[in-house]
């Protein structure tokens, strides 16, 4: 299994993450063959790396925290959020509850579980892929904060939504486009826009959520300049994976950072801007090498990351399938570095 750009599949090569669109609905299925047409069709839709198969046979799972099932379905409550609030209609409430107990039911089944994956973002799909994301990574930071399963909801509930309030700005959907002046302004606007949206149909902790996410511990952030003392730690849970996700992701002005990088400028900008708390817990929800990065040994051989969890890694050798090693998550002194 690897993690590789478009320009390095081959088609003897096979799909290991399925595609979705916007709206939830599979493109492509995991393990498809990649044929010529399909990378075509798929760098069109402005793809740039995909989760690969080498093999048919191959079976590692490179489907994250959440179920490709539940991913679906929460994408397109997403999609059809967001054109309600276009429309001015009423959130379908029970709707979003239901999908967001699909989310925690996927990522509390498995007490070992972190958020493992490299995602797959594009300039269209970034809002739901994101919202998704940040969701997963406050659960899992949630429950290492010790919050009850009621707050890890209500946690995850605000950050599966943390960002409805850009549904009235077109070019917000598409992060990874470049921002005008106006867009800029705009965007600044989102926070209170989804904190009105949230407010009617949920408690005040989802709709804070939203309203805060973008608070800094020195007072720094926006809308309202609050400081640490004022800011709920549930709201610094989600602003702490918004940045994360939003770092470790392809943006049109900046590379995606590798998790090690995001952690170590989190950390430095702590407790500055982020509570070293949360910033602590994000750090043990997440891998640090996940799945599909290459990383070099200390005796110069380069291996594949293809499982990780709290205890440990499985790493294949290159072009050598049944060659593992497994590395306790205490014994990375084997590891010299990631090179990809």
């Amino acid at each position: 299994m690897r993690y590789l750009p478009l320009s390095k599949i081959t088609e003897k090569m096979f799909l290991a993450h399925s595609v979705f669109g916007n709206d939830g609905r599979v493109l492509l299925k995991k393990g498809t063959r990649l044929t010529s047409s399909y990378l075509s069709r798929l760098e069109k839709m402005d793809f740039s790396d995909l989760y690969v198969y080498e093999a048919p046979d191959e079976t590692w799972d490179c489907t994250g925290p959440v179920s490709d099932r539940i991913r679906a379905e929460a994408m397109q409550v997403l999609w059809q959020s967001l054109i309600r609030v276009v429309e001015r209609k009423p959130l379908n409430d029970q709707q979003i509850s239901f999908v967001i107990e699909g989310v925690l039911k996927d990522v509390l089944r498995n007490e070992d579980c972190l958020y493992d994956i490299i995602d797959l973002k594009t300039a269209d799909n970034y809002l739901y892929n994101h919202s998704l994301n940040v969701c997963v990574i406050s659960i899992l930071m949630g429950k290492e904060l010790d919050f009850d399963r009621d707050g890890l909801k209500e946690i995850a509930l605000g950050a599966f939504l943390h960002d409805l309030g850009k549904a009235y700005i077109k070019s917000a959907v598409k992060k990874l486009q470049e921002l005008s002046l106006l867009d800029t302004v705009q965007i600044k606007q989102h926070a209170k826009r989804g904190f009105d949206i949230l407010r009617p149909n949920f408690s005040s902790r989802v709709a804070q959520i939203a309203y805060q996410h973008h608070e800094r511990e020195d007072g720094s952030g926006y809308p309202l300049g609050l400081i640490g003392i004022d800011i709920p730690v549930y709201s610094k849970i989600v602003a702490i994976a918004d940045s994360f996700d939003a770092m470790v992701s392809r943006r049109v002005y900046e590379n995606p950072q590798w998790n090690e990088q995001a952690l170590e400028e989190l950390e430095q900008e702590s407790p500055t801007k982020y509570d070293p708390t949360v910033v602590a817990a994000l750090r043990r929800s997440v891998a640090l090498f996940p799945i599909g990065s290459v990383v070099q040994l200390t005796d110069g051989e380069q291996r594949v990351v293809v499982a990780a969890t709290k205890t440990r890694l499985i790493l294949q050798k290159t072009g050598q399938l049944s060659d593992l090693l497994e590395l306790p998550t205490d014994d990375f002194t084997r590891i010299e570095k990631r090179v990809l």
